[in-house]
């Protein structure tokens, strides 16, 4: 995989930004250390329109999360799959009063740059967003909000609680500022079950949904409420669930899972390089 660090302005933010990139690139077979002969030319004429994956982190975290604590390189190169992973502050990835518009960058204008760049398809069917805990909120949330553009969505320890119910928390004053002045209750943007329920009603398209919490995640009633609520209005998704509490350990094997298990993607084969 081709390891990439962009820093980038955006105009849906009004400042400089930061995105990690993985794509797939040439890979040595089993003798390509030993043979003399390069055979390059075929594999960047036939490699393009890979498959995207964005991933969003959490709370406190930054672009670099996934890439630090899981294999999310070793997974996407089994799978010729590219993979974005932009800042996203303590946003929830929305479009907020205080002039950054994370759910105008992370939809419209980061997939722009990305095609713009790089060789990835501009398929929905090609085209997935997942994150963990605040990113598997909005991804999630974007996910059901924008279903032209999301084929499918990973949500690992997604908040799927109304955020109303948050709002008088004390620990919910990391995220206040995203949510100044705009309507978080029932039946707004930030609600899930509305999203879905809206999503069923709807002639569109949907979105296909993995949601994953761990059994001794503060969040897991949360979840399972959800799923319930899911499966009641008929709303396709998977609900994987197991042992792990509100970390990387859960979420690593999660997002392995997700990506080699239910992602519409084909096995990598290595092929003849330097």
């Amino acid at each position: 995989m081709a390891s990439i660090q962009l820093k980038i302005y955006s105009a849906a933010l009004k400042t400089r930004t930061n995105v990690n990139v993985f794509l797939p690139s040439l890979l040595p077979d089993q003798n390509g250390a030993t043979k003399r002969k390069h055979d390059f030319t075929t594999y960047y004429e036939t490699h393009k329109d890979f498959p995207v994956l964005y991933l969003l982190h959490g709370t406190f975290g930054d672009e670099g999360d996934w890439q630090r604590f899981t294999r999310i390189e070793d997974y996407a190169r089994n799978h010729n799959l590219a993979v974005v992973m932009p800042y996203g502050e303590n946003s929830f990835y929305r479009d907020t009063d205080a002039g950054k518009d994370y759910e105008t960058y992370i939809t419209q204008e980061l997939p722009q740059v990305i095609q713009w760049m790089f060789p990835g398809s501009k398929k929905r069917e090609d085209t997935f967003i997942g994150g963990l805990s605040m990113g598997g909120t909005g991804a999630v949330r974007l996910g059901l909000a924008h279903p032209e553009i999301y084929g499918y969505t990973i949500g690992l320890s997604a908040v799927t609680d109304p955020i109303e119910n948050w709002i008088d928390k004390e620990e919910f004053t990391v995220w206040s500022h995203a949510f100044v002045n705009s309507e978080h209750g029932q039946g707004s943007a930030d609600d899930l079950y509305d999203l879905a329920d809206k999503a069923m009603k709807s002639e569109k398209v949907r979105t296909k949904l993995y949601l994953a919490v761990g059994t001794g995640d503060f969040l897991y009633e949360g979840n399972c409420k959800y799923h319930e609520y899911l499966e009641k209005i008929g709303y396709e998704h998977v609900f994987s669930t197991g042992e792990g509490i509100h970390n990387f350990d859960f979420w690593d094997p999660q997002i392995r899972k997700a990506i080699h298990e239910w992602l519409p993607l084909q096995s990598a084969g290595r092929v003849a390089g330097l």
